[in-house]
């Protein structure tokens, strides 16, 4: 059975957008989404403590947020496939419940779920990656692993094969199996 590692934030839903707005309470001056050339753009706005405190915050509140049009078909479509799906996110264990609760909520199926600042050790025997940090990206292409996502701001100029929508994702994925 193939495994597959799927991300959370920015991929199963639009993250970017409550991030920027809990931001902008912050620090009025944060920029829009869709000019977050650099993943780590956020370090001109605020400290390191403040930004993951306002990431904790959205996780801890996941439940309120919904997720893309497809990212329910999305998965269904990988275990029809017969494909493993460990839904890993850069989040803390304490935000274990909401996330749990968000997933089933939402009908989003996986098999394992893993919270940790390090998704590299789940990279044994994986197949595929669906993410769109460019640092995650750029770890699975080293280890020959299949990495793909959504094209975003951070990653549309580096060399991945990134897509518009899950659906998009999924036909590649599809093509690769065959």
């Amino acid at each position: 059975m193939k495994k597959i590692i799927v991300d959370i934030d920015n991929t199963l839903w639009n993250f970017a957008s409550v991030l920027h707005e809990r931001m902008r309470k912050v620090n009025s001056a944060v920029i829009l989404p869709s000019e977050w050339d650099d993943f780590d753009f956020w370090k001109s706005y605020m400290s390191a403590r403040t930004f993951y405190s306002i990431i904790k915050s959205i996780h801890m509140d996941q439940e309120q947020f919904i997720p893309f049009p497809d990212a329910q078909s999305f998965l269904i479509s990988l275990k029809e496939l017969d494909i493993h799906i460990i839904i890993a996110s850069h989040r803390e264990k304490g935000t274990l419940d909401a996330t749990v609760n968000w997933l089933n909520h939402h009908n989003l199926v996986f098999d394992e779920i893993h919270l940790s600042y390090d998704k590299t050790v789940l990279f044994d025997d994986c197949w595929a990656v669906v993410d769109d940090s460019p640092f995650t990206l750029e770890k699975a292409a080293s280890a020959g692993i299949i990495g793909t996502g959504l094209k975003m701001p951070w990653n549309e100029h580096k060399d991945y094969t990134l897509f518009h929508n899950l659906t998009e994702v999924l036909l590649y994925l599809k093509e690769l199996l065959s």
